[in-house]
């Protein structure tokens, strides 16, 4: 009698009889996602998103992209490949009501794109988004000569009065409690009158391949990007302005998703392959689309 049977709620792990030889396909990166989501409202062009994660964060940051007037159709890709989200921009308007859920991506790079749009926008979530710091984003967009009323709170609920532009320009920001504080700024700063220099005033600053990931993303959509990591001011990010381009873009797969394939690989000696992996941290072996491979060990 096994353990399963008399626990019939317990999961029978699968066991490999040899090495392992696959090609498995894993979801899509949320912090990829929303980034993308993100850049796609405020290109000047439509642009696709192909294979993107459908979670609650990710809807919810679609479905506040479109109370501001953006055009987010899901359907499948012009190739007919498989799952894909057209992008349409628009001029970004309120009033609006964005429900954040407890998404810190939606809840932290939405308020510089409220900024944007032309009349208010007001941000609430759940109970427990009301506990986490805003102040990162409030502050830095208050001295960048943004109007927001969160009655001092400095978290949940607020409301952006967006007057379809904004000044930006330098602003320093403590961003040790979260990285997003510099990616929200970041990512909206192409389209700030003067673009955006962020300065991280705090200690360490936690997170930071996600801000890695946010310059990577900014500069494949078209942005000019200053950061310490290619030889810029320690701890200073300068975004220029200028249009962003719409993009083809395929969401990479998330890492933590694709780790037992790839480690079930080395464990049996054998081989996965995950499809459609960042190009910088792939072997392309001649292929046309980037991959992650565990290889024979």
């Amino acid at each position: 009698m096994t353990e399963s049977s008399v626990h019939p709620a317990l999961w029978p792990a699968p066991h490999a009889t040899g090495a392992v030889d696959a090609t498995v396909t894993v979801p899509g990166s949320k912090s990829v996602t929303n980034r993308a989501l993100v850049l796609a409202a405020l290109s000047s062009e439509p642009g696709w998103l192909r294979r993107p994660l459908r979670s609650r964060d990710t809807l919810l940051m679609a479905e506040a992209l479109r109370t501001m007037g953006v055009g987010i159709e899901e359907g499948v890709g012009p190739d007919g490949s498989g799952e894909a989200w057209r992008v349409i921009p628009a001029g970004l308007h309120g009033p609006a009501s964005v429900d954040v859920g407890n998404a810190g991506t939606v809840m932290r790079f939405l308020p510089p794109v409220a900024c944007l749009a032309d009349g208010p926008v007001h941000f609430d979530g759940d109970p427990r988004s009301y506990e986490r710091p805003l102040h990162g984003v409030i502050d830095a967009l208050r001295a960048l000569g943004a109007r927001i009323d969160d009655d001092g709170r400095g978290a949940l609920p607020l409301t952006v009065h967006g007057a379809g532009a904004l000044d930006g320009g330098r602003v320093a920001v403590d961003a040790s409690s979260s990285s997003q504080f510099v990616s929200a700024l970041l990512l909206s700063g192409p389209r700030f009158n003067l673009g955006v220099e962020v300065r991280h005033t705090g200690s360490a600053l936690p997170s930071m391949p996600h801000i890695r990931m946010t310059v990577d993303m900014l500069r494949a959509a078209g942005a000019q990007v200053d950061e310490p990591e290619t030889g810029g001011e320690p701890n200073v990010w300068r975004v220029s302005p200028s249009a962003l381009l719409g993009r083809d873009l395929t969401v990479e797969p998330d890492l933590s998703n694709a780790q037992p394939f790839l480690a079930a690989a080395l464990v049996t000696g054998g081989r996965v392959t995950v499809p459609d992996g960042p190009p910088s941290r792939v072997t392309r072996s001649g292929r046309s689309s980037p991959r992650w491979a565990a290889p024979v060990s």
